[in-house]
């Protein structure tokens, strides 16, 4: 099916402290290859990419642009992404009139090995972990999703790692959009709050199981990641 993948670069990866002072988090190299290559050499060459960028975002268009000149990619500029009113919610509606199809949602400090569904349903990404404390988890039950609990709630060992796929796209852009109405400033808004609101409307979203994935959200999974990828 003809979808596009979103994927947000517009903050300024504060948990990899020195490394993103002067490089976007998505540019950090993983075994002399950005990080963000992982993900884009995971897609078929036809499908679209819509970037947001922000801090330091002419550094990820030049690289991106020079790396993949055959690539499709749609920049889109978010002017808020650090301080109050900024935050991943508020970066993917930026996009929104990009976005008017289904789509897959990619963290840009997400990686995974096993081949994807494309979003001709709705599903969310989940990856079995011990401990549950430092991640939000996926409720199931038959398969389906009945909610992504916040961190340390120990009803399931699936962590939710940023990695959604949209089909019901105009259901999750307004319940952005009232979420953000209703709380502007809210830092914390992000895809998990929108998907959790879609459930309870009555849209089904279903489990698709990782057996592989690389975290390079912070300084200990980014340690982590550049051994398991150089095995």
């Amino acid at each position: 099916m003809k979808y596009k993948v979103l994927i947000t670069t517009s903050g300024t990866g504060s948990r990899l402290k020195e490394l993103t002072k002067n490089k976007n988090k998505a540019l950090i190299e993983i075994n002399g290859k950005p990080a963000i290559s992982y993900i884009l050499d995971y897609y078929p060459e036809d499908i679209e990419f819509v970037i947001t960028i922000g801090y330091l975002g002419e550094q990820v268009q030049n690289s991106l642009r020079n790396l993949y000149p055959k690539r499709k990619f749609t920049f889109v500029i978010v002017d808020k992404y650090e301080g109050s009113g900024s935050s991943l919610g508020y970066s993917m509606l930026v996009a929104k009139e990009q976005l008017q199809c289904p789509f897959i949602f990619h963290c840009c400090d997400t990686i995974v090995a096993e081949k994807l569904p494309s979003p001709d349903r709705n599903w969310t990404a989940g990856f079995q972990v011990e401990d549950v404390s430092q991640y939000r988890t996926l409720n199931i039950q038959k398969n389906k999703i009945t909610k992504i609990d916040d961190k340390g709630v120990n009803n399931s060992n699936y962590a939710h790692i940023g990695l959604v796929g949209i089909k019901d796209y105009e259901s999750f852009w307004k319940n952005l959009e009232e979420l953000r109405k209703n709380n502007p400033e809210d830092q914390t808004l992000n895809d998990t709050f929108v998907i959790n609101k879609m459930i309870v409307e009555g849209k089904d979203f279903y489990l698709v199981k990782v057996s592989r994935w690389y975290d390079t959200g912070n300084l200990e999974a980014l340690s982590r990641t550049e051994k398991l990828l150089t095995k």
